[in-house]
């Protein structure tokens, strides 16, 4: 008996050596530590203006036996929890289509062209509480699953991406993310043209996302007039949104203009009922070594409502709907203009990197407030 068990132990670790060999693979750890000067309004309590972030990641990758290749990567954010910060686990089905599971990365989807315009360092609206519109909030969700397929050389090609539960966290082996009160989501990209070469560039195409609430107003009053769905309290309808974007590189010049339109389908008299913006800007790129750019950004926010809930009733006609009182008030009222400007540098010098950026925002800005605000940044960064 025992000299069958030690047969069959034998046989079971040479089963796992055989198993360890089919899954070889290198594995890598890269880091980065981080520190920043940050200066803001004058009216802002700053305190502190110094501060630091550090980043470990790890990654892993291999080729597949019969082609094509599997990389993982996990970065674990260096605060005092040590706390996870996003992981990825990649299929590569032989150079022209990627399956993926993204955990938090946001570098897939739509996300990933939520703004193209080139930059020496952060977007314009980097520092803001009130961003700009984007068509991000789908695929830079947690636990997406993306697949992307481009044709070699000039890179035409799409990508879907599908969360099942938008909101949200990590979820462990074996675990569900349970109910988060939101729905699902997808997203589609498509790139016409994404061609890139030393000295020359050029990408053109378009990307739009749905988000699926699992109740809406419009299932809640369905058999009841429009008028009483404006008291309902959840999104109007599916949130949708929609983006095109182009950019061109002539030698050390990078260029971008990108167009988005995003309807919420914010319910309420004083909700935004959609926004639109037009982003473009310029980079001067310098080998590896130093860049320069300039960006702005203008964008419109659309109200529900001209009078915000200040409906004024014609005098003597007291007969007159509220749905139509809407439209008395001044078109100011329904419609606010934003205007974003930046810019930002940075410096190279092997693991080493100096990085520049400072921000204005004239209009709505941050909080809902119509006072321009400024966020400026230098941040010192080494890379390992």
């Amino acid at each position: 008996m025992n000299k069958l068990k030690n047969i069959g132990i034998s046989a079971l670790a040479g089963t796992l050596v055989t198993l360890s060999a089919a899954q070889a693979g290198g594995v890598a750890v890269t880091g980065s530590w981080e520190l920043s000067f940050t200066n803001l309004n004058h009216k802002k309590v700053t305190g502190n203006r110094i501060g630091m972030n550090k980043n470990i990641a790890f990654g892993a990758g291999g080729d597949v036996s019969d082609g094509g290749a599997v990389t993982w990567a996990t970065t674990i954010g260096g605060s005092d929890a040590m706390g996870l910060s996003s992981a990825s686990m990649v299929i590569n089905m032989g150079g022209i289509a990627t399956l993926a599971y993204d955990s938090g990365t946001g570098g897939y989807g739509a996300n990933a062209v939520d703004n193209i315009v080139p930059t020496a360092w952060e977007e314009i609206d980097y520092g803001f509480s009130t961003g700009l519109v984007d068509v991000g909030s789908v695929s830079k969700s947690k636990g997406v699953v993306n697949l992307t397929v481009k044709a070699p050389t000039a890179g035409t090609g799409f990508s879907i991406s599908y969360v099942p539960r938008m909101g949200g966290g990590h979820v462990s082996d074996g675990a569900t993310s349970g109910d988060t009160g939101k729905g699902s989501g997808v997203d589609v990209v498509i790139d016409f043209v994404d061609y890139s070469a030393s000295h020359f560039g050029f990408r053109w195409g378009l990307a739009g996302q749905l988000e699926m609430p699992e109740v809406t107003c419009k299932d809640k009053f369905k058999n009841m007039p429009a008028s009483d769905v404006a008291s309902c309290s959840g999104p109007k309808d599916n949130p949708y949104a929609g983006t095109t974007y182009t950019k061109l590189q002539l030698g050390p010049l990078h260029m971008g203009v990108q167009a988005t339109f995003k309807n919420p389908q914010n319910s309420g008299d004083e909700a935004i009922m959609n926004q639109r913006s037009v982003v473009y800007g310029g980079a001067l790129v310098f080998g590896d070594t130093l860049s320069f750019s300039y960006g702005e950004a203008k964008e419109k926010y659309r109200y529900n409502n001209r009078n915000r809930g200040n409906v004024v009733l014609l005098s003597g006609d007291v007969d007159t709907k509220a749905e139509d009182n809407r439209s008395l008030g001044m078109e100011s009222n329904e419609y606010v203009d934003v205007l974003w400007r930046g810019y930002s540098a940075a410096i190279n010098m092997g693991p080493l990197a100096i990085k520049a950026a400072t921000s204005r925002v004239d209009g709505v800005g941050e909080n809902g407030s119509g006072e321009p605000k400024k966020h400026s940044e230098i941040n010192l960064s080494l890379a390992f």
